[in-house]
């Protein structure tokens, strides 16, 4: 009985913290628009469901197509990103919650959540209801981590702000630009940017957001602005920011 008591208990404490990494260190949930199972953007108000029942259990929860915070755009590992994953079983709708971190690692899983309703919509929803049943456990509350490196391989970046409007930027030095021609080659965490050699200029980890990237092993966030790339890097304490010749 000891035994079994010890493993249950391993179990959760593996469930909540993954590699080190605490759950409570993340202080956002990025909620997808659409899942993968469904045919067309929040179909049956799933993802609707998903962000109000992330935010019932104390995240802050934001739709993929929404701004960003500023502190998120200035380190995207402040965030998880979730999806929701169906099971193929016939005869029952099984779901299960995940969250990632922004190198792409798991660091949540819900419990499967099932539901055997004829209706796709009600058993959609009951399915997720009772995964989401898991989040009562985690007694989640942010909780800042003392070392950012415990999130992200790369430390906090600071990225120029833009206006509501996007027509101005506030403090954004000259722009430069860089005409050497980089090609972007996929890889799991995002791309690696290659030059003709071929030699790895940077290493590109996808942030969550769209078209926002941090630069593995430097204090450098690459985006798109007013239609070009630009990687903007933080030297000493002067911020330098020059477009890129990006190729993918």
């Amino acid at each position: 009985m000891l035994k079994r008591s010890i493993l249950i208990l391993s179990l959760f404490l593996l469930s909540v913290t993954v590699f080190g990494q605490d759950i409570n260190n993340y202080k956002y949930v990025i909620v997808p628009k659409t899942f993968d199972f469904l045919k067309e953007p929040d179909q049956y108000q799933l993802n609707s469901l998903a962000k109000f029942l992330f935010e019932k259990y104390g995240f802050v929860a934001i739709f993929d197509d929404e701004p960003l915070p500023e502190d998120l755009i200035k380190n995207g590992c402040l965030a998880l990103n979730a999806d929701v994953v169906k099971d193929p079983g016939i005869f029952k709708t099984k779901l299960i919650i995940e969250l990632t971190n922004c190198r792409k690692e798991l660091v949540y899983e819900s419990k499967m959540g099932e539901s055997d309703h004829k209706k796709s919509e009600v058993a959609y929803k009951m399915a997720i209801r009772e995964a989401f049943e898991s989040f009562k456990t985690l007694n989640y509350k942010y909780k800042p981590a003392k070392n950012n490196d415990k999130l992200a391989e790369v430390p906090k970046t600071v990225v120029p702000t833009t206006s509501v409007n996007n027509k101005t930027e506030q403090n954004i030095p000259a722009v430069k630009g860089d005409s050497q021609l980089l090609y972007a080659q996929p890889i799991d965490s995002g791309y690696q940017l290659v030059d003709s050699t071929p030699k790895v200029v940077y290493t590109l980890i996808f942030s969550g957001k769209k078209d926002f990237y941090m630069v593995k092993g430097k204090q450098a966030t690459v985006y798109k602005l007013d239609g070009n790339w630009v990687i903007a890097e933080t030297v000493g304490e002067e911020l330098q920011v020059q477009t890129l010749n990006i190729k993918f």
